[in-house]
């Protein structure tokens, strides 16, 4: 019987949010006859290590490296030189797991973690970077990143046509080793058979309140802010809500950045509807979330890469208000799956709100198509088919 290849994936977190989940699956899934998985997550920061405790509960080998990972606190001309020697010192954290584990392939997770890609060349490997984000800004940076994508990678995947005509903006050359593979969701673990109904309890909602959420990390760009305005603006709207609806954020910040947190908390006072937040946190059980919520909203600012959030309360029978732009575009079948609405648009927001807190039709009709629309194009089992499939071509099987 052939002997399974090691595939080392270098990952940048060891949480539990879209890129880790997305890692999570893939490895757990894969044909263990033909694959072994080994997963490699940084030390930087102060993380729970959920990631890590899932892949052990998996049977996937994980390890704990004090890898380089592109922080914002390396955006700046004394940070930058600090990243840059982390990154050639890298290597040498790495290679001794490739040799002792006989590693055939590296798979870079995410384009904030560099550690495999340099370790990976100077062991003669092929490598494969898998490419979650959108950076805008700096510009600097956005070049840095797709010229070091093109030099440093045998093949590069791209979760969407939003990242990848991103890329390759910056560095035309990748189309010559570039694909797409979208992100896939569990359409059995997310499902409207699922029950939501004790979390909404918890939550203190009743069943016939309509609740919206915000599910992910609550960071400047995610748009949580902007999901507080559009609350308060669509009960001015529709001032007879205010005892029918409710909003939820689930999430929370990057360890040290707790300070948006406390900053959101006081736009919800200042706008009068403190008492219509439910503010609940990170949470494992995001199947019964989505479960629980009636709409969910992602109102990211800018360009969100794909969206996972939107995936999985497609799945889950929901209907989605995202901002049209990014990942969204390639999910949400507007006015059929979801509505889309201009980034940074609160008004926008409050008026689609409004439409399906006042419509439980919709509502259904919306939920019933997004999660036909889930199960018809972004199963779980087409993604690991996808990367089983590259692999073999980078291994030359």
């Amino acid at each position: 019987m052939p002997v399974p290849s090691p595939i080392l994936y270098v990952h940048s977190s060891n949480e539990l949010y879209g890129s880790d989940y997305v890692l999570l699956e893939l490895v757990r899934r894969l044909d263990k006859d033909r694959f072994r998985p080994l997963v490699v997550t940084p030390t930087d920061i102060p993380y729970q290590g959920l990631l890590g405790q899932s892949l052990r509960d998996a049977g996937v080998f994980h390890q704990e490296l004090d890898i380089p990972v592109l922080r914002r606190r390396y955006l700046s001309p004394w940070g930058l030189p600090s990243f840059v020697r982390r990154v050639q010192a890298a290597p040498a954290l790495v290679q001794p797991m490739i040799a002792a584990e006989h590693v055939r392939l590296v798979h870079s997770n995410t384009s904030a973690v560099w550690g495999g890609a340099l370790a990976a060349r100077r062991a003669g490997l092929p490598h494969l970077w898998h490419i979650h984000e959108i950076v805008t800004r700096p510009h600097a940076i956005r070049r840095l990143i797709a010229w070091s994508v093109m030099r440093w990678s045998d093949h590069v995947v791209a979760i969407s046509r939003a990242v990848a005509d991103h890329l390759l903006a910056d560095e035309p050359r990748l189309a010559a080793k570039l694909s797409i593979i979208h992100d896939g969701v569990d359409t059995d673990r997310f499902s409207p058979a699922v029950n939501g109904s004790a979390v909404r309890s918890a939550w203190q909602v009743g069943p016939d309140m309509v609740l919206v959420g915000v599910v992910g990390r609550i960071s400047g760009w995610k748009g949580q802010d902007v999901f507080c305005q559009a609350l308060a603006q669509a009960l001015v709207l529709a001032p007879h809500l205010r005892d029918r609806m409710r909003g939820v954020v689930v999430g929370d910040v990057v360890p040290g950045e707790e300070q948006r947190r406390t900053e959101l908390g006081d736009l919800t006072r200042s706008l009068g509807i403190a008492d219509l937040v439910i503010w609940a946190g990170y949470r494992r059980d995001t199947p019964q979330v989505m479960a629980a919520l009636d709409v969910l909203a992602l109102p990211s600012v800018l360009p969100e890469p794909f969206g996972m959030v939107v995936l999985e309360a497609m799945a889950s029978g929901r209907p989605v208000i995202a901002t049209a732009q990014g990942g969204p575009l390639e999910t949400v079948v507007e006015g059929e799956t979801g509505l889309l609405v201009p980034a940074g648009d609160p008004a926008s927001l409050a008026r689609c709100l409004v439409e399906l807190a006042s419509d439980d039709v919709l509502r259904t009709r919306l939920g019933q198509q997004g999660r036909e629309r889930a199960c018809r194009q972004f199963g779980l089992d087409s993604h690991v088919r996808s990367f089983q499939t590259l692999y073999d071509s980078l291994l030359g099987l």
